[in-house]
């Protein structure tokens, strides 16, 4: 059960430093790469076993074709007014970096250990969706969102372990889903006590609309 009580203390200290230290003491989250790293170390995690591998991002094409092609349909159709402009060009860079560092610490350090402990891989992707969306509370569109995204991230990432395919499909989703839903439930995004603080139209968005 070594790995199981890793990932609750893993989980458990995400949220007191969301909740408590991420605005007094914003430093602290260096302390969580070198976390994970001594975790892929330990159990020895490969870049193939991490979903970091080239190959099976080219095989995501072919074994996830029918959400590409309505992914990339729908995502087109809401911003292809603004979204080959430089400055969102640059975001969506930025953006995906973040996507593909938060997908590859989620599934080592949360959905990984589960599957390999419980078994089933229902049980493994909704245990590790409710701890990805209350990371994300109490942002009223967030939760629902990162929940059903958790979840399904979890089987697709069984289906085809690549974080890069899952990074850029986190990129388009959450990019629609701020430009279909009001600045005055989504906050841009902010989750934990930044939440609460006063929203700005358009501020920190993962590829945002222009003003």
């Amino acid at each position: 059960m070594r790995d199981i009580a890793e990932a609750l203390i893993f989980f458990c200290a995400a949220m007191v430093f969301l909740w408590f230290l991420a605005v007094p003491a914003p430093w602290a989250a260096v302390l969580f790469p070198l976390a994970v790293a001594v975790s892929w170390r330990r159990r020895s995690l490969t870049w193939t076993s991490l979903g970091l591998g080239w190959k099976e991002f080219r095989s995501s094409v072919r074994r996830w074709s029918v959400l590409w092609g309505v992914s990339i349909v729908l995502f087109l159709a809401l911003g292809y007014r603004f979204l080959f402009r430089f400055s969102m060009l640059e975001r969506g860079v930025i953006y995906f970096a973040w996507s593909a560092a938060q997908q590859v610490v989620y599934h080592s350090m949360i959905f990984l250990p589960l599957r390999i402990r419980l078994r089933s891989l229902t049980l493994a992707a909704g245990i590790a969706g409710l701890a990805f969306a209350a990371m994300h509370a109490p942002n009223p569109i967030l939760v629902p969102a990162t929940l059903v995204w958790g979840i399904a991230s979890c089987l697709l990432f069984e289906r085809c372990r690549t974080v890069w395919g899952l990074a850029l499909m986190q990129v388009m989703f959450s990019s629609m889903l701020m430009w279909v839903t009001p600045v005055e439930l989504h906050h841009n995004f902010r989750i934990g006590p930044r939440y609460y603080q006063p929203a700005f139209p358009n501020f920190a968005a993962p590829i945002d609309k222009p003003r």
